[in-house]
């Protein structure tokens, strides 16, 4: 389970791994952004999960105005939310031939390869997620 925000001019990424997907560790989630990006206004591109038009978290909407807007997109089209595609990455560098011991391996793995990740969609030619460090190196 993955909360993510992604900077769409600067590439990065603002992720928690909460042991919950509920309307609270949202309302938590959503923290994070609004401290990395202080001066900025910012739009939340969501899908229609149950949890992100909650009564609670339309509460929370009302009050981040004017500094958080939130849109959300048609049901059923991933393929138009960007942060997918950064999912995706997670997911083949995670388990793509790999067998983990035990849950906390899997959630440090995943914790360290977000940090270092930073994805890019703007360039006109080569949009591209990267690793800005080697993830082998502690995965």
């Amino acid at each position: 389970m993955v909360f993510g925000a992604l900077g769409y001019a600067t590439g990065r990424l603002v992720s928690r791994l909460p042991s919950q997907k509920n309307s609270a560790a949202f309302i938590t989630f959503l923290e994070q952004p609004r401290q990395a990006f202080p001066h900025d206004k910012l739009v939340v591109v969501l899908d229609n999960v149950g949890y992100h038009n909650s009564h609670r978290v339309r509460a929370r909407w009302h009050r981040c105005r004017p500094h958080v807007c939130p849109f959300f997109l048609p049901v059923y089209t991933p393929e138009v939310n960007l942060i997918e595609r950064v999912w995706r990455h997670l997911k083949d560098k995670l388990s793509c031939h790999r067998w983990w011991a035990d849950w906390h391996t899997l959630w440090q793995a995943a914790e360290d390869l977000l940090r270092h990740l930073q994805a890019c969609f703007h360039q006109r030619h080569r949009p591209s997620i990267e690793v800005v460090q080697n993830f082998c190196s502690f995965a």
